[in-house]
């Protein structure tokens, strides 16, 4: 199901506590639209850096820093300011939704 407001979501999170359901919660933020990438876009460009991995024998560990700094080449850093845009919006988003839990 889907929810549209911090108020909403800390309701939901205070009713898991209250009833003592155990486990995490997952709240979905996307990137602002202004800063969304195509996903046709996206897509072509980690085809590529899987495809780059690969050939370069990169496996394990090693995988995900290789695709990200392949993927920040390939964009020309655009990935990379559009995680950044991201990772600011969830901080947004997560005081928005701890300030309405506090006021609860």
């Amino acid at each position: 199901s889907s929810v549209g407001e911090p108020t909403e979501i800390a309701e939901i999170f205070k009713t898991k506590m209250e009833l003592n359901l155990n486990g995490g919660m997952v709240v979905a933020n996307p990137v602002p639209k202004e800063h969304e990438l195509s996903k046709d876009y996206i897509d072509k460009i980690i085809e590529e850096a899987v495809k780059d991995s690969i050939a370069n024998g990169i496996s394990g560990k090693d995988s995900t820093p290789f695709l990200l700094k392949t993927i920040v080449e390939k964009t020309d850093g655009k990935s990379l300011e559009t995680n950044i845009k991201l990772v600011e919006n969830n901080a947004v988003l997560g005081a928005k939704i701890a300030v309405a839990f506090s006021k609860m």
